[in-house]
């Protein structure tokens, strides 16, 4: 029997399929490289499958050196990321589109507030997939950024328009809007919200009051704002309870935000046959010619003083010598000249700031918890507040202004204001005056005690309700108090508060009364 692998031909015949087998494959993958660097396609794009040839074939080694690119993975979002991008959807976004139609102050707003949202989403995002890092770390307050920019672009809003028509608007989203820094307080987040929708809803009753019966989409917008909040509070109390839930089993805070930068960067793709361009040049060396010194203190140093001091008789080598004529001991006419005045340099005095220019702070009313906060304010006659029985109100830095509070609140406090009034009904606790001269006060109410302390010429004006107050004055200056008189004639009676004492020594102790002035 003839063994054909032993025939010459029939081995020519076989190597040449293989040959041919061979350069077939290159050939389709050399066609499929040019279509995809002709289209300008990135490496992520499909393409068709290609069956791997078999390891005893010669084509085997071509295949596998060409790789395959791979297909994209699709990032998994967390349920409660889900939940929150359907509160976005539901209540965030429509907010932004009822305030198109109210004013352009208030659209600028919303869209602050949108932006400040799809930041905590973000957060939120960042995490489900690290661990709780640590508090005190930089990359836990860099998470933190993006959302106070926002914030902080909606309270410049407000501050910056407070004679808007709008301002309850503006205020009504500037009280809410922290409730979104929710994410940093632990372990009682769902509180949080609560206290800042209250303080949100105190603006919103003046739109909903003042709009109520004018147009209804200005309610609208106030019940949508406060919506917000109502279906935030709901999100955190079902997904974060006690404050973010970071994920136990994640990787680290910096890892995942390197990742999260990698997959959010901008990579601008060159056209199809563009070269690249080439790098930027290196910095260009240091000069041969550059001189270095070596900064040494000018007046030299304690060794060189005494080196000089040891020289013995050599120290005044150096002195120049005085001539005969120079000496006054040696020339009497010398003496009676006067002696040369040495002028020392006064250092120039610190120029004072021109008053012109000093920053002047914005004024500010705004309820903190169950604080009001007045400041700044000047030549400000109308300045009202509605307080409600657990107020307090703190009055700082006033000037020529009158400050009505109206209703039964808790305590008040004049500090450091000068040429201010005061206009009180009634109050729980005192009113407290501290370094406010030419200070005015009236008590249309009742009121149990009035505190004053270090303040020059104030007036008092009690109404008949509260005549029964205690009044407390120390390093003060003509106070007057001025009484109701019996009559309905609407007059006041006024009454100086003593100003000076006469002290004794009594059995060994000082007491002290009133000196009164008889004329």
């Amino acid at each position: 029997m003839v063994d054909l692998n032993n025939i010459p031909g029939i081995n020519l015949v076989t190597l040449m399929k293989r040959l041919e087998a061979a350069t077939s494959r290159l050939e389709d993958l050399t066609i499929f490289q040019e279509q995809v660097f002709n289209n300008g396609k990135s490496t992520t794009t499909s393409t068709p499958e290609i069956s791997a040839p078999s390891s005893s074939s010669p084509t085997a080694l071509v295949a596998t050196s060409t790789p395959v690119p791979e297909a994209s993975v699709v990032e998994e979002v967390a349920p409660s990321v889900k939940e929150f991008d359907v509160l976005i959807g539901d209540v965030v976004k429509p907010f932004v589109e009822i305030s198109k139609s109210i004013d352009p102050l208030v659209e600028e707003q919303s869209k602050y507030l949108a932006a400040a949202f799809e930041s905590e989403r973000e957060f939120l995002r960042i995490v489900s997939k690290a661990k709780k890092p640590d508090t005190s770390s930089p990359s836990y307050f860099e998470l933190f950024k993006p959302i106070t920019e926002q914030v902080q672009k909606i309270q410049d809003i407000r501050e910056k328009n407070r004679r808007s028509k709008f301002f309850n608007h503006l205020s009504t989203v500037s009280e809410g809007i922290p409730a979104i820094g929710w994410i940093g307080v632990e372990p009682t987040p769902v509180p949080f919200i609560g206290e800042m929708k209250d303080s949100a809803q105190f603006y919103s009753n003046r739109v909903l009051k003042e709009y109520k019966d004018v147009d209804k989409k200005h309610v609208e917008w106030a019940n949508a704002f406060l919506n917000i909040l109502v279906s935030l509070q709901a999100y955190v109390k079902k997904n974060h309870t006690t404050g973010p839930a970071w994920n136990p089993k994640g990787e680290e805070l910096a890892k995942v935000l390197v990742e999260s930068s990698a997959n959010t960067k901008e990579v601008s793709v060159p056209a199809a046959g563009a070269p690249q361009p080439p790098p930027p040049p290196p910095p260009p060396p240091a000069s041969v010619f550059e001189v270095i010194s070596d900064s040494k203190p000018a007046g030299g140093n304690l060794g060189a003083v005494f080196a000089e001091i040891n020289k013995g008789e050599a120290v005044t080598a150096g002195l120049k010598k005085v001539d005969k004529s120079q000496m006054t001991h040696k020339n009497p006419s010398l003496r009676t000249q006067e002696p040369v005045s040495v002028s020392r340099s006064k250092s120039p005095a610190l120029p004072t700031k021109p008053q012109n220019l000093k920053q002047k702070k914005p004024s500010r009313i705004e309820l903190e918890g169950t604080k009001w906060i007045v400041e700044n304010f000047e030549n400000n006659p109308e300045v009202i507040i509605e307080a409600e029985i657990n107020h307090g109100v703190f009055i700082h830095r006033c000037k020529n202004s009158t400050i009505q509070i109206k209703g039964k609140f808790n305590t008040v406090t004049l500090n450091e204001c000068v040429s201010t009034g005061l206009v009180v009904e009634s109050l729980v606790s005192s009113v407290d005056i501290i370094k406010s001269p030419k200070f005015g006060l009236q008590v249309t109410g009742k009121l149990p005690t009035i505190s004053i302390d270090q303040c020059d010429n104030g007036q008092i004006y009690l109404s008949k309700e509260s005549l029964d107050v205690e009044i407390y004055t120390s390093k003060s200056t003509g106070l007057n108090v001025n009484i109701p008189s019996e009559e309905e004639d609407g007059d006041f009676k006024e009454q100086p508060v003593p100003e000076q004492l006469l002290h004794r020594i009594k059995g060994g102790k000082l007491a002290s009364e009133i000196v009164e002035h008889m004329g």
